[in-house]
Protein backbone atom coordinates (compact mmCIF):
# COMPACT_ATOMS: atom_id res chain seq x y z
CA UNK A 1 0.00 0.00 0.00
CA UNK A 2 1.14 3.74 -0.95
CA UNK A 3 1.89 6.69 1.66
CA UNK A 4 -1.18 8.83 2.23
CA UNK A 5 -0.63 12.20 1.70
CA UNK A 6 0.17 14.59 4.32
CA UNK A 7 -3.26 16.60 4.70
CA UNK A 8 -2.64 19.24 7.89
CA UNK A 9 -3.56 22.40 7.02
CA UNK A 10 -0.19 23.86 7.91
CA UNK A 11 1.81 21.54 5.98
CA UNK A 12 3.40 23.31 2.96
CA UNK A 13 6.43 22.83 0.91
CA UNK A 14 8.31 25.77 1.24
CA UNK A 15 8.82 27.77 -2.19
CA UNK A 16 6.43 25.63 -3.98
CA UNK A 17 3.76 27.00 -5.95
CA UNK A 18 0.02 25.72 -4.16
CA UNK A 19 -2.25 26.66 -7.41
CA UNK A 20 -1.84 27.50 -10.85
CA UNK A 21 -1.30 31.45 -10.50
CA UNK A 22 1.24 30.68 -8.97
CA UNK A 23 3.26 28.93 -11.32
CA UNK A 24 2.42 30.88 -13.92
CA UNK A 25 3.77 33.58 -11.84
CA UNK A 26 7.12 31.66 -11.05
CA UNK A 27 7.73 30.60 -14.45
CA UNK A 28 7.03 34.11 -15.81
CA UNK A 29 10.31 34.75 -14.89
CA UNK A 30 12.18 32.09 -16.33
CA UNK A 31 14.48 33.00 -19.72
CA UNK A 32 12.74 29.42 -21.29
CA UNK A 33 9.46 30.30 -20.13
CA UNK A 34 7.65 27.52 -22.61
CA UNK A 35 4.60 25.55 -21.35
CA UNK A 36 2.01 23.25 -22.79
CA UNK A 37 -1.41 24.35 -21.23
CA UNK A 38 -4.72 22.51 -20.98
CA UNK A 39 -7.69 24.75 -21.53
CA UNK A 40 -11.32 23.48 -20.42
CA UNK A 41 -13.18 24.63 -23.08
CA UNK A 42 -17.40 24.40 -23.81
CA UNK A 43 -17.25 21.51 -25.32
CA UNK A 44 -13.44 19.94 -24.58
CA UNK A 45 -10.34 19.94 -23.46
CA UNK A 46 -7.47 21.90 -25.79
CA UNK A 47 -3.83 21.37 -25.82
CA UNK A 48 -1.61 24.43 -26.38
CA UNK A 49 2.14 25.05 -26.59
CA UNK A 50 2.78 28.63 -25.00
CA UNK A 51 5.03 31.21 -24.23
CA UNK A 52 4.08 32.89 -20.58
CA UNK A 53 4.53 36.35 -20.93
CA UNK A 54 2.58 37.65 -17.89
CA UNK A 55 0.17 37.09 -15.21
CA UNK A 56 -2.11 39.89 -14.30
CA UNK A 57 -4.50 38.98 -11.39
CA UNK A 58 -6.53 36.35 -12.60
CA UNK A 59 -5.59 36.60 -16.40
CA UNK A 60 -3.05 34.61 -17.30
CA UNK A 61 -1.13 36.20 -20.94
CA UNK A 62 0.45 33.83 -23.41
CA UNK A 63 2.03 33.92 -26.83
CA UNK A 64 1.17 31.26 -29.19
CA UNK A 65 1.83 31.91 -33.36
CA UNK A 66 3.19 35.72 -32.58
CA UNK A 67 -0.12 36.52 -31.22
CA UNK A 68 -1.29 37.17 -27.72
CA UNK A 69 -3.25 35.02 -25.76
CA UNK A 70 -5.29 35.51 -22.28
CA UNK A 71 -6.79 33.15 -20.55
CA UNK A 72 -8.71 33.19 -17.18
CA UNK A 73 -6.87 31.03 -15.30
CA UNK A 74 -9.82 29.11 -13.76
CA UNK A 75 -10.16 27.68 -17.31
CA UNK A 76 -6.97 26.24 -17.14
CA UNK A 77 -7.04 22.66 -16.23
CA UNK A 78 -3.34 21.93 -16.17
CA UNK A 79 0.05 22.95 -16.88
CA UNK A 80 3.37 20.91 -18.19
CA UNK A 81 6.30 22.12 -17.83
CA UNK A 82 9.90 20.57 -18.27
CA UNK A 83 11.64 19.11 -15.25
CA UNK A 84 14.93 20.99 -15.26
CA UNK A 85 12.80 24.31 -15.66
CA UNK A 86 10.46 24.34 -12.40
CA UNK A 87 13.27 22.85 -10.35
CA UNK A 88 15.54 25.54 -11.71
CA UNK A 89 12.84 28.02 -10.70
CA UNK A 90 12.87 26.61 -7.36
CA UNK A 91 15.80 27.09 -6.16
CA UNK A 92 16.58 30.34 -7.39
CA UNK A 93 13.01 31.15 -5.40
CA UNK A 94 14.47 29.78 -2.89
CA UNK A 95 17.97 31.57 -2.93
CA UNK A 96 16.43 34.80 -2.91
CA UNK A 97 14.02 34.86 -0.34
CA UNK A 98 15.77 35.85 3.09
CA UNK A 99 13.43 33.78 5.30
Amino acid sequence: MGKECRRDRDFRIKHFPDNIRDLLCLLVDDENNRATIILNTCDDCVQENVEIVSVIGNLAVFRCHDKFKFVDIHCICEVIVDCETILSELLESKNECRC
